[in-house]
């Protein structure tokens, strides 16, 4: 399956949300017309215009997304206005899915290539130090005694896993590494380095959720691979990182 295929699963399903809540959207302001109290018109017309109001930041965003796969240039506040309704939508957007028969993972597969595309639109540039390089532990062989999850300098380079040469990578660039556990050590490194931008290594789910977690700071997200398994002994392939890196340093 191609990138484009993959973006269209996701916005698919964003078009569906939106028919689904014009769909609420009518039917509430029928039911308006049935109440002959003035508690629950009023009650009513707020629900209308809540969720009019999520269906309209819905409608921009989408129609953004069109523009922007055409290379035509949006403003900052449109732009802000896409991933909105993005990640308002997502956890509706996974329920949705599972009625369409739509595999978890398929989905979050998309959402990253359409936050990636998003962000490939935007032209984000950042200086060296302001680009931190956010690695998942499972890169790491299993049954190497020098654990990197304080201290990635404890790597030593033996060849037998990815981190020695993500670490060469980002000397070369000099850019800031680091290699979390989880969600809330990747937040407390995000929160005491202060980073502009981000590439994150991790499987769909953690990328996903990281991604929203993150905004409005902007995730470039790079799946792992899996070959033994999730979460054992792990790879990524280095020219897709190192290209991440270029596109942020970019000048």
């Amino acid at each position: 399956m191609n990138l484009e295929t993959k973006k269209r699963t996701f916005v698919g399903l964003l078009l569906a949300a939106l028919a689904i809540l014009g769909i609420l959207v009518y039917y509430i302001w029928h039911l308006t017309f049935f109440k002959s109290t003035l508690y629950s018109q009023i009650i009513f017309v707020i629900l209308i215009v809540f969720l009019a109001g999520l269906a309209g930041i819905t409608l921009l965003g989408l129609f953004g997304i069109f523009l922007a796969v055409f290379k035509i240039p949006l403003f900052p506040s449109w732009q802000r206005v896409i991933r909105m309704s993005v990640n308002i939508f997502y956890p509706f957007i996974i329920q949705l899915g599972r009625v369409f028969k739509i595999t978890q993972d398929k989905i979050q597969r998309s959402f990253i290539e359409l936050n990636n595309y998003l962000l490939e639109i935007r032209y984000i540039r950042v200086h060296p130090k302001d680009l931190l390089l956010l690695l998942p532990h499972c890169l790491q062989q299993s049954d190497c005694s020098y654990r990197i999850n304080t201290d990635i300098t404890n790597c030593r380079k033996c060849g037998n896993c990815m981190i020695g040469s993500l670490m060469d990578l980002a000397e070369k660039y000099r850019v800031k590494v680091k290699v979390v556990t989880g969600g809330t050590l990747a937040r407390k490194e995000i929160e005491l380095l202060q980073p502009k931008a981000i590439i994150a290594v991790a499987c769909e789910r953690d990328l996903s959720s990281g991604i929203l977690e993150a905004s409005p700071l902007p995730v470039l997200g790079i799946s792992n691979e899996r070959p033994q398994g999730p979460c054992h002994n792990t790879c990524v392939n280095i020219k897709h990182v190192e290209e991440g890196i270029q596109f942020f340093l970019q000048r």
